[in-house]
């Protein structure tokens, strides 16, 4: 695999960063000050690198596994079961704005949303997708249209029954979602995005109707209605990840493979510096001391 020049520099970079800092450790010079530690800006460029290194693998033709994650694969099961069922599949991304910090979570959203489609013009299943985002209306049936044109079943689209745009107010929103969930009686009930107090709501109105649920979400304060009360719950960024698979794009994927090894260098370091805490040395006082500009 073929390395451009930028990421060369990268390395000699981190190379010339890292000896220069043992180098000053084992003479005992103090290069930086207390001031403003940059371990956290080295791992970054470490987190770019690997994100990089792991698309330009698939630029230049290679392959790229991703871990499976048990919630995406679970959306076809709630599928297939809403089609025995005579039951509609709900799926809804969330309320608000595209333009503000949760933009990713909507389009992770979105991307889930692409997959379902796919699946409900596979099975010939009944698909309502809700939302409360209007910048997003003519994508979001655009994307269902596409999924049920691309399983062979055209016919079935219906914009005004598929799409429903409720509103951007918080618990209107959730009112009728809530009411949808239960008047049409779901299979499924399928939430992926940033949600917030309404999580749970949806969660219960779900079980009332006996839908299977897959939900998601990256806010953390809402994740733990998630996984008590749905199927299969999404954690965290692996809606980002879902998002990813779903689109069949092999550049996201490899993003996703770079924040994997961002993750295992993580879990060594926290398992390292345990290690060394029985020795009574106390890694992280180390780093904090190499790693210091100001």
């Amino acid at each position: 695999m073929k390395i451009s020049i930028g990421v060369l520099i990268v390395i000699l970079i981190i190379l010339i960063i890292s000896l220069g800092s043992v180098a000053a450790w084992f003479a005992k010079i103090q290069l930086y000050n207390s001031a403003r530690p940059i371990s956290s800006f080295v791992f970054l460029i470490f987190l770019m690198l690997a994100g990089y290194l792991s698309i330009n693998h698939v630029r230049e033709g290679g392959e790229i596994r991703v871990r499976e994650i048990p919630a995406f694969s679970a959306i076809e099961e709630g599928v297939t079961r809403s089609v025995e069922m005579g039951r509609p599949i709900h799926m809804t991304i969330g309320f608000g704005s595209i333009a503000g910090s949760m933009a990713p979570q909507y389009i992770a959203g979105l991307g889930v949303l692409s997959h379902v489609a796919r699946l409900a013009g596979k099975y010939g299943a009944r698909l309502i997708a809700t939302l409360g985002v209007p910048e997003v209306i003519a994508s979001v049936e655009e994307i269902v249209k596409e999924g049920y044109a691309s399983g062979g079943r055209p016919e079935l689209f219906d914009p005004v029954y598929n799409v429903r745009y409720l509103t951007d107010q918080q618990f209107a929103y959730a009112s009728a979602v809530q009411a949808i969930i239960v008047r049409e009686r779901v299979g499924a009930n399928i939430v992926v995005g940033p949600f917030y107090a309404e999580s749970l709501i949806f969660m219960e109105a779900g079980n009332m109707v006996g839908a299977f649920q897959v939900a998601g979400t990256a806010r953390e304060t809402q994740i733990p209605f998630f996984v008590l009360a749905a199927d299969y719950a999404f954690i965290g960024e692996e809606i980002f990840a879902a998002g990813a698979m779903a689109s069949g794009d092999k550049e996201s994927l490899a993003s996703i493979q770079g924040q994997d090894v961002g993750k295992l260098a993580t879990i060594i370091l926290i398992v390292l510096g345990i290690l060394f805490l029985a020795f009574g040395i106390n890694i992280s006082s180390w780093l904090n001391w190499v790693w210091k500009l100001g």
